[in-house]
């Protein structure tokens, strides 16, 4: 990287050419939390519920069909990418450490 991709512009947004970072890493506190929530709702009760939605949904009940297509697409996020990492195998702590490693090796 050369001397002009480390430097912002004036505005403060990063010059063209740099890529910036990786973000900022799950602050420990939303982890916790979302431990917390994956404690208390476990997947046989969280098919439970989805189940639920999704027969409410079809019977035309707005509310259940806005819930059910934020987790869908994407608007709930952070749930998404916990049931993620679980199904991979991995937790949030793993992909803070490999921030950490590809930040201080990069």
């Amino acid at each position: 990287m050369d001397a002009t991709q480390n430097e912002r512009q004036p505005n403060g947004r990063y010059a063209p050419g740099n890529r910036g970072g990786p973000g900022r890493p799950r602050r420990r506190i939303e982890v916790e939390y979302l431990a917390a929530l994956s404690e208390a709702v476990p997947l046989s009760k969280w098919r439970a519920i989805v189940r639920k939605a999704r027969e409410q949904a079809e019977q035309g009940d707005a509310q259940a069909r806005r819930w059910l297509s934020g987790y869908l697409l994407g608007t709930n996020g952070p749930l998404l990418e916990l049931a993620a990492r679980e199904t991979l195998g991995r937790t949030a702590d793993d992909e803070i450490v490999e921030l950490a490693e590809d930040i201080e090796g990069g």
